[in-house]
């Protein structure tokens, strides 16, 4: 297909999808859209099933529903990509080892580096080891010298060969950690994060730290003045909040218009200070959209704290923080809250009411 063809093409879905997703309620965001656009180009014949059945069924498209289809069809594929990638690179270590077992004496060390990395790609190994068995294997094919010309050949190419396979890592990496919209990390990978700096934590006996960050009545912006500035503000309070954290310190979208900041080494009372810090900026901040010269007021954010306690389930850190959250916002929003703030035996059931009940977005 000739580019003009392939332009119209294009340009006819455009005038397709987009009132698509406005009779649907659907958010013009950069996931939601990625979604309709497979679903009206018809190129995933499941996509397209999927959500033909919610149509005829006349389900609504909520937000925890456009992101379950976004998860179900794009997330899931990058895994995929991953775990193809862990399966050539070990099945590429394996005919390294067949190459060179008639060398001399001197790949030794080699071979045993080799093997090594072959038995770590075993099993679900992580994209951070993957990316350490890589780099082990390019130093050390960068290192033989001395031999033939053919085998020299040989092992310039296995370079080369491994260094392409890096970047092949690299790259899908970024596209299945990355939060689309935000360029910040999305939840999948605050999940592998928080896992990785606990078990630091416990191991240290150190202090580690969460904040979870809500940007108060966000819905107002999407509602008063569209989807698109409603993105604009996502993007302004991401970059300022990576302003406000530094070091080792973690952000990451958690969802929606909600924000994590995992804080290594931090005590309680030093993350309420980072907290009250975000939230003060905001509190003073006043947005005006980039699109036009139109003011959109100001903006405050809700935050809520808890501290790690040796060998916890993640899942009961994190519902600490978020109990926090919610009570920072029941209180009144634009203000702080710890952990040991949090009264009430109940409350544990409650904090995720926003997800049926408005009064609390």
């Amino acid at each position: 297909m000739d580019d003009k063809k392939s332009i119209e093409k294009l340009h006819s879905y455009v005038r397709l999808i987009l009132p698509l997703m406005s009779k649907h309620y659907v958010p013009i965001t950069p996931r939601n859209y990625t979604v309709w656009y497979e679903y009206v180009s018809g190129d995933n014949n499941e996509l397209r099933k999927t959500i033909d059945a919610m149509l005829e069924k006349e389900e609504k498209f909520t937000e925890e529903r456009n992101e379950t289809l976004y998860r179900q069809f794009f997330a899931e594929k990058d895994e995929k990509q991953l775990t193809k990638l862990r399966e050539d690179l070990q099945k590429f270590l394996e005919t390294i080892l067949r190459e060179i077992s008639g060398m001399s004496g001197q790949t030794e060390r080699y071979e045993a580096v080799v093997t090594n990395s072959v038995d770590k790609l075993s099993g679900n190994v992580s994209i951070q080891a993957i990316r350490k068995v890589v780099n082990e294997i390019i130093v050390e094919t960068k290192k033989i010298g001395r031999f033939g010309k053919t085998i020299k050949e040989k092992l310039l190419k296995t370079t080369e060969e491994l260094e392409t396979l890096q970047q092949e890592f690299e790259r899908a990496k970024i596209e299945a950690s990355v939060d689309f919209l935000t360029g910040v990390a999305n939840r999948k990978a605050f999940d592998e994060a928080l896992a990785t700096i606990a078990g630091e934590a416990n191991s240290e006996g150190s202090d580690l730290c969460l904040l979870l960050i809500d940007i108060d009545h966000f819905k107002n912006f999407n509602d008063n003045f569209g989807h698109i500035v409603g993105d604009e503000v996502l993007k302004f309070v991401t970059k300022k909040i990576k302003e406000m954290v530094k070091g080792r310190d973690f952000l990451a979208r958690f969802g929606g218009e909600e924000f994590a900041v995992i804080l290594p080494r931090t005590s309680l009372p030093g993350a309420k200070a980072v907290a009250e810090n975000i939230r003060c900026f905001f509190a003073q901040a006043k947005l005006k959209s980039t699109m036009s010269s139109n003011k959109l007021g100001g903006i405050t954010v809700s935050i809520g704290a808890a501290c790690y306690r040796p060998d916890e389930l993640l899942e009961d850190f994190i519902n600490r923080s978020d109990q926090a959250l919610y009570f920072a916002k029941n209180a009144g929003r634009n203000r702080v809250a710890t952990e040991s703030e949090v009264v009430g035996p109940n409350l544990a059931k409650t904090t995720r009411q926003r997800i049926t009940n408005n009064s609390l977005l």
